[in-house]
């Protein structure tokens, strides 16, 4: 079994693809990125900007780098994310990971 780099919380967030008009659903949202469905033809390009709406957080844009396309939407990295943002995502995160069972 693989250890992933960073803990994902499953969603789905709400978001957008460049502007507000064009809504999109992330799932499992990272520190290091997540998976965009577009609900129908996904974007081509390779670097774009994601809007994501975090529970208590509110809204985040960032660069997203694709990393592979599935015909369910497109996988994509986070790139220069500043700090502050960086904060907002590890507390939405952290906040959605069930804790692990007790032995």
């Amino acid at each position: 079994m693989t250890k992933r780099r960073f803990p994902r919380a499953h969603g789905p967030f709400y978001g957008y693809y460049q502007s507000p008009q064009t809504p999109v659903l992330v799932y499992d949202l990272n520190l290091g990125g997540g998976f965009v469905n577009f609900g129908g033809e996904p974007a081509t390009e390779a670097h774009f900007i994601l809007g994501v709406a975090l529970p208590d957080e509110g809204l985040v844009q960032l660069q997203a780098e694709t990393l592979y396309r599935q015909e369910s939407g497109v996988a994509v990295r986070f790139v220069d994310v500043d700090l502050d943002t960086s904060k907002r995502l590890a507390r939405t995160v952290n906040a959605m990971i069930p804790p692990p069972p007790a032995h």
